[in-house]
């Protein structure tokens, strides 16, 4: 062979002379060199030079034949090349392989569409291991469209405009760094599933409508590890009959309130939300509809209770004792006697309101007030006096504060006998912490 046949020899252009008289064999088939006389590509299709459309770096693909020869079925599509297509081209059984940087783009997701008549059941109609970026294109007609896997390469799949229509099982998106889907949509389609480890999967502005047939539009597997968020945003979601539209799996990896929702409006009557809900530590729902957004609240409370909370100190305060109850409502927020303990990373302000009746001695003076771990000690807003009546009681105690606090920080309730050291019973007691903003 001589020298100038390996294809890292020679320069990516060339005049006609130049290219024509180097010694190329068949199994350089796939070369693309820039030919500075003609102002095109020419590609080397194992036998001869054949001319291609568009610009340097730029393959115009109006049929199949713009295509490089599939071998074994497979059309293997250059790296660092964009293949801009035009119009609507059927691969006739083939499928695709796309290499590092390899750019697929339509003119239009209305009018530039990939399919694949007579490609097998389970057999991707794209499949890459690189970063593949691709816009204004319609995969369609398809039982599978991609098979990504990125492991060992950094992957970042930026799609704009990407539809996916008639692709009953969408395919996998396994070991990407990121996986951003814009603008795009899903028709008659569901299936997308992500694998591995990824550190973000977003989608926004897109229309994503199933088949009505069992299965998930998107799915996060068990053994998916999401490092940062999944984040949708300003998007639709179209679940009807057995179709489910978003499934997390419980057991994927995903950092707490990063599996995010915002403004996703949900329709079809199907299930729109399996795996994770609203009332999961990884989860953070804004404005979505109809589903239930997240909302940080706790609540304890106890009734009837007898056991007296002992005072060493006249004005010192103490933790009210007894017996409390969790709210079945609560969310975010964790419950043991007489402690609620924040659990969402986000840091909030929340209303704390408390209402109780006590018992001690007549004519007593009592205080009450949050106990706020990050301070350490009673909250000086909270603080309210209370004084028994003759017959040792008093009722409808009422106190509230504005607080900010973060995960791990907990409230309680104190109190105090300023008179004397005469022991407090707080016989029912109503707890509430209410999300007010973040």
């Amino acid at each position: 062979m001589a020298a100038n046949a390996s294809f890292n020899l020679r320069p990516d252009q060339a005049t006609s002379v130049e290219i024509n008289s180097w010694d190329m064999q068949a199994h350089e088939r796939g070369s693309i060199v820039w030919n500075t006389d003609t102002s095109r590509n020419v590609f080397w299709d194992g036998s001869g030079w054949v001319a291609l459309g568009g610009t340097r770096y730029v393959v115009e693909v109006s049929s199949k034949t713009d295509l490089p020869t599939a071998i074994g079925s497979v059309i293997t599509l250059l790296d660092d090349l964009t293949y801009l297509f035009s119009t609507d081209i059927d691969l006739m059984g083939d499928r695709l392989v796309l290499g590092s940087d390899t750019t697929v783009t339509g003119t239009s997701s209305e009018n530039a569409s990939i399919t694949s008549t007579g490609l097998g059941v389970g057999v991707a109609l794209i499949t890459s291991v690189w970063t593949n970026p691709i816009k204004f294109i319609t995969f369609k007609d398809v039982d599978t469209a991609l098979d990504y896997d990125g492991f060992g390469n950094a992957v970042a799949l930026d799609w704009n405009g990407v539809n996916f229509l008639n692709v009953p099982n969408i395919g996998t998106i396994k070991d990407v760094d990121n996986f951003i889907f814009l603008n795009g949509a899903f028709l008659n389609s569901k299936g997308m599933l992500f694998d591995g480890t990824i550190s973000t999967i977003a989608f926004s502005g897109s229309a994503l409508a199933g088949d009505g047939l069992a299965g998930d539009l998107i799915k996060v597997l068990s053994t998916c590890i999401i490092t940062k968020r999944f984040r949708s945003t300003y998007s639709s979601v179209v679940a009807s009959a057995l179709t489910t539209g978003i499934n997390v799996d419980a057991s994927a990896t995903i950092p707490d309130e990063a599996f995010i929702l915002d403004t996703i409006i949900f329709s079809g009557g199907g299930t729109y939300l399996a795996g994770l809900d609203e009332t999961s530590n990884k989860s953070l729902f804004i404005k979505c509809k109809p589903i239930i957004n997240t909302f940080v609240n706790g609540q304890l409370y106890m009734q009837g209770n007898a056991t007296i909370t002992p005072i060493g100190v006249a004005g010192t305060f103490y933790k009210v004792l007894g017996t409390t109850t969790a709210s079945d409502e609560n969310s975010k927020f964790l419950h043991t006697n007489n402690r609620l303990t924040c659990d969402a990373i986000i840091s909030r302000k929340y209303l704390i309101q408390c209402a109780l009746n006590f018992s001690s001695g007549n004519n007593k003076e009592c205080n009450f007030g949050f106990y706020d771990s990050s301070l350490a000690s009673v909250r000086l807003p909270s603080r309210t006096k209370s004084t028994s009546n003759a017959s040792g009681k008093a009722e409808n105690v009422s106190f509230n504060c504005v607080v900010n606090c973060v995960a791990g920080d907990y409230f309680e309730i104190w109190c105090a006998n300023v008179t004397d050291t005469t022991g407090i019973t707080v016989t029912d007691m109503n707890f509430v912490i209410t999300e007010i903003g973040n």
